[in-house]
């Protein structure tokens, strides 16, 4: 079961507060709360420092996106989103789906920065998720290794001690689609076409379906299968890539 990796409550300034600060630039003049700290919330700057590990180390295999929660994204008025920092408000583009992506602001800029927001007081949910880039026609075993590579060490060398915790840990790639009809592919050292099939896993589940339906079915590569860097997976059209997670807080 899918499970936001983070919950952030936004509370709104009082009036009297939210007209001292800057007038923030025109184009965000429905923008006019800031986040006042609050327990629950994250400090700005850890997100950042995770985000600019994974941009650095990721080698554009992974990226990571957020989404408002069902809530939060049909509530009226319609949400909006900036980061605040010394300098005034950066506009957060929220597209029809309700996902966007949080800047990434310079180390110094980061520190003290915080969400903005029109949205009420524990009104608001995120979950932030892991994306993949990869298309499903070119996934091969040296990418589903990559894959899994690049987040051990981003989790036990790369990161700050205080943001490791943020970046979950990758089990492996799951591939779902409407058909079980998986398989890798590759040539042995004769040249000659291998193919095995992929079984799909019951307990397995596609992030993307909704909660109240049944998913389609789902497989896993982990890296560790004895098939060589050069294997591909063939899959139906339709199928999608994201990341199973060995933590139940987030699939």
């Amino acid at each position: 079961m899918t499970k936001p990796i983070w919950l952030l409550y936004f509370i709104a300034l009082p009036a009297a507060l939210a007209q001292a600060q800057t007038q923030p630039p025109a184009q965000l003049d429905t923008v006019q709360v800031g986040l006042v700290r609050d327990p629950a919330a994250m400090p700005y700057e850890r997100m950042n420092t995770m985000l600019q590990g994974l941009k650095k180390y990721g080698q554009g295999l992974i990226v990571m996106d957020f989404k408002l929660g069902p809530k939060t994204f049909t509530a009226q008025p319609a949400p909006k989103l900036a980061v605040a920092h010394e300098e005034g408000y950066l506009p957060i583009k929220v597209d029809a789906e309700g996902r966007f992506e949080l800047p990434l602001l310079p180390p110094e800029q980061a520190k003290g920065a915080e969400l903005a927001s029109n949205i009420p007081r524990g009104a608001a949910e995120m979950q932030g998720r892991i994306r993949l880039t990869t298309p499903p026609d070119q996934l091969s075993m040296a990418t589903v290794r990559r894959i899994t590579g690049i987040a051990r060490t981003l989790r036990s060398e790369l990161l700050p001690w205080y943001a490791r915790w943020l970046f979950p840990q990758i089990q492996g790639v799951r591939v779902c689609s409407a058909e079980a009809t998986w398989e890798m592919e590759w040539r042995d050292e004769q040249g000659q076409l291998l193919g095995l099939p992929l079984a799909a896993e019951p307990k397995d589940r596609d992030p993307d379906a909704p909660k109240d339906k049944p998913s389609p079915p789902c497989t896993t590569l982990t890296g560790a299968e004895p098939w060589p860097d050069a294997a591909r997976l063939v899959a139906p059209a339709d199928a999608r890539l994201s990341v199973r997670l060995t933590s139940s807080r987030a699939q």
